[in-house]
């Protein structure tokens, strides 16, 4: 019986093996990366505490030494935990925690933590209030929020293997913005030794001893603007040229003169000072990093992950029992390619596992799609010989991959080229040039953050999205009404030569009873989905991912309860998005070019605003839409969810003749994946 399975599945099971092959495989050379060959381990830390003492020497008055102990209470709410085999009570190394900017999370900074702690620093990786696994207390915003840091590098200094006097902080943007906080708080304890602000300009002060830094893009969309020694205004590229850069690093300068603060240069009390990689510098020293990049690519470039690793190997030395290695030799690259490789298998599984799940017997009604059928009764009258009355009946037939393309018509002439790409380069076009009003006016206005629906920018993506899909499903409406129109007209005198027009709204219909097996199938793929994920991460501490787009593990209790009730809205993009996939389909182009054509006007609005936002950014130093600093970096990673979104429903589609299958798993999923990877500043309602 098992073998007749599989030879009648061979190729869904085949390719269920290979999705999963791809998994392990990627998964365990991810792993291989970011522990160093194993040569140190990662933990991950969840409401982790421990509690030490802090011993300072103090001085009065009439110089009288005493010894003072302040305790010191750690904790890590969220955290990723580099330990290197070799750091023991009696060769501690330096510790480094690190955090992350406004709506991402501890993962962010995973290409600074693999580099640090390959070169044997102990690392901490830590998601700040609001943000991953650390639920919002209401206290404040997530994007002010600095709870997690202060208390994580306490954590650290409590830790035997960690040398209490090399313990340093760095974060970016708005945790750039924690970092000089902490620096600033920790000035009179001095549990800190080195702070590194990336893509954060204000620096408020530090202790005596503590080396600081800016790690900076030449063109930052939120900070580094200025004035230079005339008072005229700078901006980001210019920032070495201004009071505020002379005035961080100590340098002197005249009214109305020249200042030049060198990148990349260490300064101590205002002078350039040499150094050699690998060797800490004595004195406290301050230093200014800036690459050819923008903000959101400063934890997520070889020049910036250089300058990071330059700063710490400055500020400490090289850990007992390694040898330097150079801050451009760096593999944290490769493990971002592993998990790019698993987060393709993990999307490719959904079809293996469809298909599979559609030979069960509960599912496997879902093949059949509901057809009207005419029924021809009997002849009533004139002994029999009247006309045949008739009745309209439903019946289900069976759906294959060739029924469905036998529906597929050619486009015969310029106007049915007209009629096929016109709504598409409409929908497009609105995607893209809708967006700044969603984010300045109308998300605010028409969907705040409320307890229930507390994602920052999560409300208005949402909101955005349905207009999206409204706006689709009013282009498909108005142009299948004008080809009615004008076919019922071009054959109002012949009419038994007319030529239905297609309904577009057809591909939605489907029983109710296989609607319900519809959602209970999509909610078991993507549950599926999700087992693999947690358990592949409970291995291997390894998840799927490229940048800022990832399927990453979460807190249960407090996002599903959530990410359900932002699915009202998903869904209904998701559905209307799948009813457009499928209107746009034609048998005059193969089934790979409707997939790309449709997958490119699904993103081209979207993309277009982008490349002008960034085009001018790069030629003029200054955005395009200045409002939209923030926008349109939130809308990175809807590019690729929607290429995948528009496989998914086509191929789906082809397996069952209706858009709701690949719709709903599109919806689940990528709400899951959106609510999981965002910031919150409201604590979550479970339930």
């Amino acid at each position: 019986m098992l073998k007749n399975y599989f030879k009648e599945h061979k190729k869904s099971l085949i390719c269920l093996a290979i999705g999963l092959l791809a998994i392990l495989i990627s998964s365990f050379c991810g792993s291989l990366v970011q522990t160093a060959g194993y040569s140190l381990t990662v933990s991950d830390l969840r409401d982790a505490t421990n509690e030490g003492v802090m011993t300072s020497i103090v001085v009065d008055a009439e110089g009288n030494q005493t010894e003072q102990e302040t305790d010191i209470a750690g904790k890590v709410v969220s955290g990723l935990l580099f330990k290197p085999n070799s750091a023991t009570a009696e060769t501690p190394h330096p510790g480094v925690v690190l955090t992350h900017g406004y709506l991402n999370n501890r993962e962010l900074q995973l290409p600074f933590a693999i580099e640090l702690a390959r070169r044997g620093f102990v690392v901490l990786a830590i998601d700040r209030e609001g943000h991953g696994n650390y639920e919002n207390t209401g206290d404040t915003g997530a994007m002010m929020a600095t709870n997690g840091l202060y208390d994580s590098a306490k954590y650290l200094y409590n830790l035997d293997y960690v040398d209490k006097d090399r313990i340093g902080i760095s974060g970016h943007s708005m945790g750039g913005f924690t970092t000089a906080m902490t620096l600033m708080q920790d000035a009179s304890v001095g549990i800190i030794s080195a702070g590194l602000m990336q893509g954060w300009s204000s620096f408020m002060g530090a202790g005596a001893d503590v080396d600081v830094g800016f790690l900076k893009a030449n063109d930052d969309e939120f900070f580094f603007s200025g004035v230079d020694a005339s008072g005229n205004p700078t901006i980001s590229r210019e920032f070495l040229h201004s009071t505020t850069a002379a005035n961080f690093v100590g340098l002197a300068y005249e009214e109305g003169g020249e200042i030049n603060v060198e990148n990349c240069a260490y300064y101590v009390n205002g002078e350039v000072v040499d150094r050699t990689l690998g060797t800490a510098i004595d004195e406290p020293f301050r230093v200014i990093y800036e690459a050819d990049e923008i903000h959101p690519l400063n934890h997520w470039s070889i020049p910036s992950t250089a300058n990071l690793v330059d700063f710490f190997y400055t500020a400490f030395g090289t850990p007992d029992g390694y040898s330097v290695i150079d801050t451009y030799n760096q593999v944290w690259w490769l493990k971002e390619a592993f998990a790019l490789i698993g987060l393709i298998a993990i999307f490719f599984l959904i079809f293996p596992l469809v298909s599979l799940a559609l030979t069960i017997p509960f599912f496997q009604s879902l093949r059949t799609r509901r057809v009207k059928a005419e029924l021809a009764l009997a002849p009533s009258g004139n002994g029999g010989e009247g006309p045949r009355d008739v009745a309209i009946a439903y019946r289900d037939v069976p759906v294959t991959e060739e029924e469905v393309k036998k529906e597929e018509k050619p486009l015969k002439g310029p106007l049915d080229w007209v009629f096929y790409f016109l709504p598409a380069v409409a929908c497009t076009i609105f995607a893209g040039f809708s967006i700044q009003s969603f984010v300045n006016e109308w998300g605010d206005r028409w969907f705040p953050n409320t307890q229930l629906y507390p994602q920052d920018t999560t409300n208005w993506v949402a909101l955005w999205s349905v207009a999206c899909g409204l706006f689709a499903c009013g282009m498909v409406l108005l142009f299948y009404l004008v080809r009615y129109f004008m076919n019922k007209w071009k054959y109002r005198n012949n009419p038994d030569e007319l030529v239905p027009v297609d309904n577009p709204f057809s591909t939605a219909k489907i029983s109710g009873t296989n609607l319900m097996k519809t959602v209970v199938l999509a909610f078991g793929i993507v549950i599926v989905l999700y087992l693999i994920l947690f358990i592949n991460w409970g291995i291997w501490k390894t998840d799927f991912r490229i940048w800022t787009f990832a399927m990453k593990v979460f807190n249960v209790p407090e996002m599903v309860p959530t990410a359900m009730r932002y699915l009202l809205f998903f869904g209904l993009f998701y559905l209307l998005n799948g009813i457009a996939n499928q209107t746009y389909r034609t048998s005059t182009m193969p089934e790979w070019a409707t997939i790309a054509i449709n997958a490119f006007f699904n993103v081209f609005g979207i993309f277009l605003v982008i490349m002008i936002q960034y085009g001018t950014f790069k030629s003029t130093g200054v955005l395009w839409q200045g409002d939209m600093a923030l926008g349109y970096i939130v809308l990175f990673p809807i590019i690729p969810i929607l290429v995948i979104a528009t496989i998914i429903s086509r191929l789906l589609y082809k397996k069952t003749g209706n858009v709701w299958l690949g719709s709903l798993i599109n919806a689940i999923l990528f709400t899951m994946i959106t609510v999981s990877g965002t910031a919150a500043s409201f604590s979550y309602v479970m339930g």
